[in-house]
Formats: structure tokens, sequence, C-alpha cells
């Protein structure tokens, strides 16, 4: 089974490589294919019925206030069933939220304010969301790569994610940690790239226990949470210099981004390079060789051939 994932990536891996060099210069090898285009017809399709739905769910809970007294009643339910029994209902529900790309800072700080300790709540939240994310790095490597491989294969920004991943794993999960993207493309998409469950676990962990230590201590210093179902507004309850410290720290990740996307293509560059030239030294090697084994045979039929017989006349001319 391992080997048969390594050919995978590594077969995987060289073909995008040349269609983005292709991209990049503006050219395609792309033909018909039906079952390519029907899966980014259906692709597409649950993408737009997936933002239909995140956005309506996130639009209801920041402007609908009897929306959020509606959540918040149904995890404070949940929560009085009991210390051990409702921390972790309120963790498989935020299992399903996170697995289902609803990750909503509003989870964190209702759990936050609805378990004491600090640290339990942490905790609640911190496992449930790890789970969750690993769950969807699992689907996304065994469950619908292969179909989502097939039409995206020639999609730039797929395949500039795909390098950069495979070029610095690592620093690349580290940094998507703190960006503000879908919750999907850091679970499932994760599971598309040449990445191994090390390097999604680890990073994986440091980015979901420090959001959440955020903003689970953010709900736990909450006196009351009145204010803040009625108002929607999570952004008060974050220090201005929080917000400008992240701000710059977007900004030199989608620099680094760029910086990395542009050595990716110097590198696919040199490696074409480097395959045309090692093909014209193969080229003028074999041309030597045949040069060299036609010499070889002149030289045998040479020394191979008879000498002439010299008449015993000449042989005794020789002699004096």
């Amino acid at each position: 089974m391992q080997q048969t994932q390594e050919e995978f990536y590594v077969q995987q891996s060289q073909q995008l490589r040349e269609k983005y060099q292709k991209a990049k210069q503006g050219s395609t090898d792309s033909v018909d294919n039906p079952e390519k285009d029907k899966a980014i017809r259906v692709l597409y399709l649950l993408l737009i019925i997936y933002a239909i739905i995140l956005i309506t769910f996130v639009v209801f809970l920041y402007q609908v206030a009897s929306f959020r007294y509606l959540c918040y009643g149904f995890l404070e339910d949940i929560n009085d069933q009991g210390y051990f029994i409702g921390p972790i209902l309120l963790g498989l529900v935020g299992f399903w939220f996170v697995l289902t790309g609803f990750n909503v800072v509003f989870y964190d700080i209702i759990v936050g304010f609805l378990i004491r300790p600090f640290w339990y709540a942490l905790l609640v939240v911190s496992v449930a969301k790890f789970l969750a994310k690993y769950v969807g790095f699992l689907c996304g490597r065994y469950k619908f790569r292969n179909y989502i491989y097939t039409a995206m294969n020639e999609n730039i920004y797929f395949i500039t994610c795909y390098l950069a991943a495979e070029r610095k794993p690592y620093k690349v999960m580290f940094l998507i940690q703190f960006l503000f993207i879908p919750t999907i493309f850091k679970t499932y998409a994760c599971g598309l790239f040449r990445i191994s469950h090390a390097q999604f676990i680890h990073p994986t962990i440091f980015g979901t226990v420090v959001w959440a230590a955020f903003w689970v201590y953010v709900g736990a210093r909450l006196e009351t949470i009145a204010d803040a179902l009625q108002s929607g507004d999570t952004n008060k309850y974050v220090p201005k210099w929080f917000n400008f410290v992240m701000t710059i720290i977007i900004i030199l990740i989608v620099i680094y981004f760029f910086r990395l996307t542009n050595q990716i293509y110097k590198e696919i560059q040199e490696d074409a390079s480097l395959a045309e030239l090692s093909h014209i030294i193969e080229k003028e090697e074999e041309i030597e060789q045949q040069r060299e084994s036609q010499n070889n045979k002149s030289h045998k039929q040479k020394s191979q051939s008879p000498q002439p017989i010299i008449q015993d006349e000449e042989r005794q001319e020789l002699l004096q």
C-alpha cells in the first residue's frame, strides 16, 4: 500500500510540474475529456451549494440575534447534561462544525463561557477540532483525492498549492494555520497534497490549540454572554494590537507564498533545461561512441589483412 501511494505521488508530481510550466507559458495540452468535464461540473456545483449554505449560516449567526440565542440555548442545554457528559457532547458538536466547514469562533467563545475551568474548555475544543481536521484530511486523501485531482489537475492555483506544499511541507502547513480561509482548505484540501501524516498533524495541533486558547480565553473572561449574543460583534473582544499583528503576519505570509511560487517556477524551468541539456549530451555521447566503434572496426580490419609476400630476391637485397 505504501509503495502504491508513493508511486501515485511521484507520477502526480511530475505531471503537475509539466502542466504548471505549460500554464505559466500560456500553453496547454488539454484534450476533450468527458470524465474530467463531469468531475469539474460536479465539484463546482458542490462548492457553490456549500458556499451558499455557509454564507447563509454565517449571516444568520452574525446578523440575527434570535438565531444566536437559539444556538446558545442549544449548547447550554447540552452542557447541563453533566460535568463529563456535557463537555463530551459539546465536543461532538464542535467536531461536526469543523468537519462540515462551519468553524466559527462563536462556538469557542460559548464553550469557554459554559465550561469551567479554562483548561477543561480548552481541552474539549482543541481535541474536538483537531480530530475533525484529521478526519477531513483522511477523507481528502483516501476518499476524494482521485476525483478532485481529475477535476483540478490543470488549475494553476491548485497546482501552485500542491507544489508549494511539496517543496516546503512543514512551513506551508504551519503558515496556513494563520490564514483566514475556509476550514475545508485546511483539512480536506491538505489530504490531496504530497505530505505525510506527521507533516499535517504537528502544524494542525499547533494552530488548533493556539486559536482555541485565544477564543476560549475570550469566553472565559466574560461575566455575562448576553452582550455578545445581542450584538454579535466578536471584534470588540479582540485587542487592537492583536489585529495589527495579525495583519502584518498575513501580509508576510502572502509575500512568502508569492516568492515561493516564483522559486518553484524557476526550479521547474531549470529542471526542464537540465533535461533538455541531458538529452543533448546523451546524443553527443551516442555519436561519439558510434565514431569510436567505426574506428575500432577499421583498425581491426587493417590488422587482420594479409601482409604481402616478399620474394626471395627482394629478401636477399634487404638482407644485404
